[in-house]
């Protein structure tokens, strides 16, 4: 396991990666305390080790003050929203007491605070209240909103907010390439608010927040990548990000981004696009990790795998106080791992270290068979833990010490490469279209 490991939730190509990973490194800087960097450290140590037990606080947290939005992204987390209000969570917004409960009790060791799910943050007024009442207590507050709704005369309301960054999600630089992803948008308003955004920081003389547009990359929009570039430039947003994200496998086919030269092009030089979230393949082996091609056994294509690091840095905390250790899974309260009702810092602490917590970090760090993990929690369902069996599986050499343990924790592991070769079988069907 590598000693720096910051694995994006995206793929992206390799300045990309870097723009992102700058944002992180800026709010490391500026909101750092003595007491932070011991915890940060003890974090980073324990995941490093990829122990069951944290000595430190999680440093980045992700609170959902919306879940309603309006738009109908296809490739949403909650892209079936009608679950959600059947036999699911239901839609609301967090109460603005227990927002601030959270903060007061995570703030001494928080570094960073995404503060966004599956909603539009913008569309309640509290957000201007939650994202002062963090940046007041040392906190560099991150939101991604699609500005759609967005009312131009809350502009200046929104840089005075103390916010730190921005993301704005538009998907298009025309509105037929935007109206295909970012269903029940407005493309022309979406570029309306980012330029007004942009001019109160001016006049306010401001550099914050940090302006963000957010690209997905599509078969249907790469080619406006260069346009798109143009638009940032002039509407003044301080960076503007091509990704590739997570599709569903029924859709890659339609929706996944050309790859090879044509990806290459379309960056312009920023670099290769790896193949899946903290996976790292050379180019030419992508298609074995795909199935597309069987490993030669005599050569053995080699991969790395990074182990995921939400359960040591991170924490997911729904509107409605519901605890999940990531943002995937939110729409079924049964994901929950526990609800937050007030509790002490040190109530928190011996959830942060309780049972549940360690066994989760055990599938993080593939000491669980496959078979045994419980798939009552979305850490079971995710592709990270799979990834490293996945890739054995299919010929791959891993570092000695993954492949020590995949085979101390799956013995017969061997034996199922060999069913691979034969039948295409693999224990990782449910999240094998993942990879």
């Amino acid at each position: 396991m590598k000693l720096f490991n910051f694995v994006l939730a995206t793929t992206g190509p390799t300045l990309t990666n870097l723009k992102i990973l700058s944002r992180y490194a800026y709010t490391a800087t500026r909101h750092m305390t003595p007491r932070k960097l011991v915890n940060m450290a003890r974090v980073e140590w324990a995941r490093f080790r990829g122990s069951e037990k944290v000595g430190g606080f999680p440093y980045v947290l992700k609170i959902e003050s919306t879940n309603v939005c309006n738009q109908r992204c296809p490739f949403c987390l909650d892209r079936d929203r009608s679950k959600i209000d059947d036999d699911g969570r239901g839609f609301g917004k967090m109460h603005l007491d227990c927002f601030k409960r959270i903060i007061d009790i995570m703030a001494p060791t928080t570094l960073r605070l995404n503060l966004y799910g599956s909603g539009e943050p913008v569309l309640y007024p509290d957000i201007y209240e939650m994202i002062r009442y963090a940046a007041d207590r040392n906190i560099g507050v991150t939101i991604s909103a699609n500005l759609s709704v967005f009312k131009k005369e809350n502009a200046e309301k929104l840089v005075q907010s103390g916010l730190e960054h921005l993301i704005v999600s538009c998907h298009g630089a025309s509105p037929e390439t935007y109206d295909k992803y970012n269903v029940g948008g407005d493309f022309h308003k979406t570029q309306e608010n980012m330029r007004a955004i942009c001019d109160a920081k001016k006049r306010l003389g401001s550099r914050l927040p940090f302006v963000d547009w957010q690209f997905l990359r599509f078969s249907h929009n790469q080619h406006e990548i260069p346009k798109a570039r143009e638009m940032a430039k002039e509407i003044g947003v301080n960076m503007i990000r091509f990704i590739n994200p997570n599709i569903p496998p029924e859709h890659k086919e339609e929706w996944r981004p050309r790859r090879d030269d044509e990806v290459a092009d379309a960056n312009r030089g920023e670099g290769a696009v790896d193949a899946s979230p903290g996976v790292h393949i050379s180019e030419a082996d992508q298609a074995v990790a795909r199935g597309e091609r069987i490993a030669d056994d005599k050569n053995r294509p080699k991969a790395d795998v990074n182990t995921c690091s939400w359960l040591y840095r991170s924490i997911f905390f729904n509107w409605d106080a519901g605890i999940l250790p990531c943002c995937d899974g939110t729409t079924e309260p049964s994901h929950d791992l526990a609800k937050f009702t007030g509790q002490t810092r040190q109530e928190f602490a011996e959830f942060w270290n309780g049972e549940l917590y360690r066994k989760l970090r055990n599938y993080a760090n593939f000491r669980v068979p496959r078979e045994e993990m419980d798939k009552t929690y979305t850490c079971a369902k995710c592709i990270k833990p799979h990834m490293p069996f996945i890739l054995y599986e299919r010929g791959f050499q891993l570092p000695k010490k993954f492949e020590k343990r995949l085979l101390q924790t799956e013995p017969d592991l061997d034996a199922q490469r060999q069913r691979w070769v034969e039948g295409k079988d693999s224990r990782s069907k449910h999240v094998i279209g993942d990879l």
